[in-house]
């Protein structure tokens, strides 16, 4: 990998890291994902650092029996159309992979960064360029971000509910404060703004309006604002609690709170255990309804999505992380092994449910 910095950048190497790490995350409905991921990172002794991040990510949908544009082949919470393709594919899992790359170099606390996706229906780029700076002996971080993406969307003809081939383009803003209060407690709070353009809606989905399904239709803009603060508190006995709240808000009429906890506790070095809560309460977008009178929907927008709708949810669970080095020890390029085992439990009040489980295994070298 070849670096090009400041003048003073090809300064002795201060620290080199290369790391790999696989998820799987799978569902109730056993609908998995894998990931493949890797990293290379330097950092100069002067300040300057660069890291580049690549991601190979497989989704896998079971198979059902059913025929394309059947009921059977419609999902009853979202009315999305299940992923049929053609009649030959009916019956088979559907697979989607995704490949993405990114592409960062620091120095003396600015960043300037590169992001790009591919998948078979969604091409997607962003750049993104973030300062922060401490205040106050250290004890205060001060940052400030700024994000462009512009995204291509060409839904699979023969999936597509209507419309045709469409982008996004979306600017994202944001401020973020860390102070520290005490040396077990931290405190941090940020604001952030989007401004997103273009196609929204899932060219996938469809709607029961005016009496049969017609595909869904988003307006092209939507300003999106949220506040969020966070505690960090260590206790003595060697475990972290972290408690925060968001509050949400858009000009589609759309807004959020959310409260969650973590609690972090070390049961040896090497063998961390957390749990988690969230609970999370929106009100409904202003053109959501359960059923449209009418094809053309509200002002003419319609949406079959339920996160669009007024709903409570709740999310909990727990993960372990298990530090596996001397397991290693004989192999001297293996810096680093840990291994993640979670499950979560997710239910909303329209009657979702989902059991999440994830596995992770990281290796730094």
């Amino acid at each position: 990998m070849m670096l090009i910095g400041p003048a003073d950048s090809y300064a002795a190497v201060d620290r080199a890291l290369s790391g790999y790490t696989f998820h799987h995350f799978s569902d109730v409905d056993e609908v998995s994902v894998s990931s493949h991921f890797m990293r290379q990172g330097v950092q100069m002794e002067n300040g300057f650092g660069a890291a580049l991040q690549i991601n190979h990510e497989t989704v896998v949908v079971p198979a059902i029996d059913a025929s394309i544009g059947s009921e059977e082949a419609v999902d009853a919470i979202t009315t999305a159309s299940r992923p049929i393709s053609n009649l030959a594919d009916a019956f088979t899992d559907f697979v989607k992979t995704r490949n993405e790359v990114q592409g960062s170099m620091a120095y003396r606390g600015a960043e300037l960064g590169y992001y790009v996706s591919d998948e078979n229906d969604y091409f997607a780029q962003m750049v993104w360029t973030n300062y922060s700076r401490e205040f106050m002996g250290e004890n205060l971080n001060l940052s400030a971000g700024l994000n462009y993406a512009w995204d291509r969307i060409e839904p699979v003809d023969d999936l597509r509910s209507q419309g045709a081939p469409g982008s996004r383009n979306t600017l994202y803003m944001s401020f973020v404060a860390t102070q520290v209060l005490t040396p077990t407690t931290v405190l941090r709070a940020g604001i952030e703004r989007s401004l997103v353009d273009g196609l929204q809606h899932n060219p996938y989905r469809n709607v029961y309006a005016g009496g049969g399904n017609v595909g869904e239709i988003h307006p092209v803009r939507r300003g999106r604002n949220d506040f969020f603060v966070r505690v960090s508190q260590f206790i003595r006995n060697g475990s972290s609690i972290k408690v925060d709240y968001r509050y949400y808000s858009d000009d589609w009429h759309l807004d959020s709170h959310t409260v969650g906890t973590r609690l972090t506790q070390y049961i040896t070095d090497d063998f961390i255990v957390r749990y988690r809560y969230r609970y999370y309460r929106q009100s409904a977008a202003w053109f959501f309804r359960d059923e449209y009178q009418s094809s053309s929907g509200i002002d003419g927008y319609l949406t079959g999505d339920y996160r669009l709708d007024q709903f409570d949810a709740h999310l909990f669970g727990g993960k372990i992380f298990w530090n596996l080095n001397r397991f290693f020890k004989s192999y001297d390029f293996i810096q680093r092994v840990d291994l993640t085992l979670g499950y979560e439990r997710y239910f909303n009040s329209t009657n979702f449910t989902a059991n999440i489980f994830e596995t992770g295994l990281e290796m730094s070298f």
